[in-house]
């Protein structure tokens, strides 16, 4: 069990905001959600009444199944219809992504730009799926396929804190990372923050009591050097991130990760994948655009 992620950086993070670490409290429902959307066996008539339980987030996958994105023939008009034409995948990553963006204000930070963070979070859990599709021997995870792609959507929600609760500190990291190519969000966070996204966002995870695999996923997902339990998904996750912050880059391809030598993913596999997620850049803006409420 992964009880304590206090390190160094925390301390640090701890002296600078003269507060504890206690991080406020979010909806009980997420884990609910979470859980019942981990759940690949359930049809979609299961996961509208689920779904139902959310007003909010049932009235964005109506609209979002009668916009253009989808092109329906027909009016759709039920939570259920709509399920079962956007499908498991999005119906997921629409339902957690309001349902966490519901618990942080991030207006407060003019450097975070909610569509790029969800268009990340999205496209990262796309290639962390796709990644844990090509793994050639079994990992000791449930649903391991699923798993990898829960861990890439919440792989930085530890951000959404940080521009919630210190967005003075947060926004000059954020614009000072924009400006400074050789310096990466998560050392500018350190920087002005005393902490960063993996760590904020494993307390998160702590705090909601998710599985021990997705705390471990986004604690470790920056450290090459993590061998011990589900240290694969980690990895993936890792990568995914990478990639998507290459893809953002507009870098034609993306820098191989030799650690996924160990799991049977070569260069080749790694470019296919790459390719995927450059393939399903704008069409993931666009559902971002559609979830925010943006267009």
């Amino acid at each position: 069990m992964i009880t304590d992620h206090v390190n160094c950086t925390s301390q640090l993070f701890i002296q600078r905001t003269r507060r504890s670490t206690n991080l406020p409290l979010l909806s009980k429902n997420i884990n609910k959600l979470l859980k019942a959307l981990d759940d690949t066996e359930l049809n979609h008539q299961k996961l509208a009444e689920i779904i139902m339980k959310f007003p909010e987030i049932s009235a964005r996958l109506v609209y979002l199944a009668n916009s253009a994105w989808i092109s329906s023939a027909k009016p759709v008009t039920s939570v259920d219809r709509a399920c079962f034409i956007l499908g498991h995948s999005i119906v997921k990553s629409v339902s957690l992504g309001m349902s966490i963006s519901s618990c942080f204000d991030t207006r407060k930070c003019p450097g975070f730009k909610v569509d790029r963070f969800w268009t990340t979070s999205l496209l990262v859990s796309k290639g962390a799926g796709l990644l844990a599709s090509r793994i050639s021997h079994k990992v000791e995870c449930n649903d391991f396929e699923q798993t990898s792609q829960s861990a890439g959507l919440l792989h930085n929600i530890g951000l959404l804190w940080l521009a919630d609760q210190l967005p003075k500190e947060t926004n000059k990291a954020l614009r000072e990372s924009q400006t400074d190519s050789g310096l990466t969000v998560n050392k500018a966070l350190i920087k002005h923050t005393g902490t960063d996204y993996c760590e904020v966002g494993s307390l998160l995870c702590c705090q909601m009591k998710f599985p021990d695999v997705l705390n471990t996923a986004i604690r470790f997902q920056r450290d090459n050097h993590y061998r011990q339990s589900f240290w694969e998904v980690a990895v993936l996750v890792g990568t995914a991130a990478n990639m998507v912050t290459a893809l953002h880059n507009k870098c034609e391809d993306v820098s191989e990760n030799t650690r996924l030598n160990q799991l049977g993913i070569d260069c080749c596999e790694q470019n296919a994948v790459y390719r995927q997620l450059v393939d399903s850049f704008e069409k993931t803006q666009e559902l971002v655009k559609i979830m925010s409420g943006s267009r």
